[in-house]
């Protein structure tokens, strides 16, 4: 009798386990698969959306290379840029070497026109940067704690979308 009681209770406890196997399963593929494919699906619809009011931030710190002339003609030919109006894009510019003596110079028209855009309402802020990396860290350090920023790289004369600037992660806990 006891063997035969243990018997039925091993088959119920191997159907019940596998029962709750299925919602442990799916939860582990959603969280482990669904999480990727939700970010990439998020990262498309904010590359794809450039806000109500879009601003242009040009930064030019390689001399007698022209970089508003590309990133005029990268606006013109993208059909989501091309009706940004030009009293919302502002260029910070240096005709020199970018030294350190320059970067209190650099940051203080950084700001202004980031204050630029952010008086004329602009609500996504579109950076096209061409310079040193200490310039690009400066950019980030002043627009990381206001509007939504989606960045461009330059590469083989066409400029591509990487998204959007978000802070480092450990940042964000």
């Amino acid at each position: 009798m006891t063997q035969t009681l243990w018997t039925y209770l091993s088959q119920i406890s191997t159907v019940v386990g596998l029962l709750i196997s299925i919602p442990v399963f799916w939860t582990w593929w959603q969280v482990v698969f669904g999480e990727q494919r939700r970010r990439r699906r998020q990262l498309m619809e904010v590359r794809q959306n450039t806000g109500d009011r879009p601003g242009v931030l040009i930064v030019d710190l390689q001399p007698h290379h022209g970089v508003r002339t590309s990133v005029e003609a990268h606006l013109a030919s993208d059909e989501n840029l091309k009706a940004i109006p030009k009293d919302r894009i502002v260029m910070v510019q240096r005709d020199g070497s970018f030294r350190p003596d320059d970067t209190l110079a650099f940051a203080e028209e950084l700001r202004s026109a980031v204050h630029k855009l952010a008086d004329a309402g602009v609500d996504v802020i579109h950076v096209f940067h061409a310079g040193p990396y200490v310039s690009a860290m400066m950019v980030g350090a002043v627009l990381a704690n206001g509007k939504r920023v989606m960045l461009y790289q330059h590469d083989r004369g066409h400029y591509h979308n990487f998204g959007p600037l978000q802070p480092p992660r450990f940042m964000t806990n």
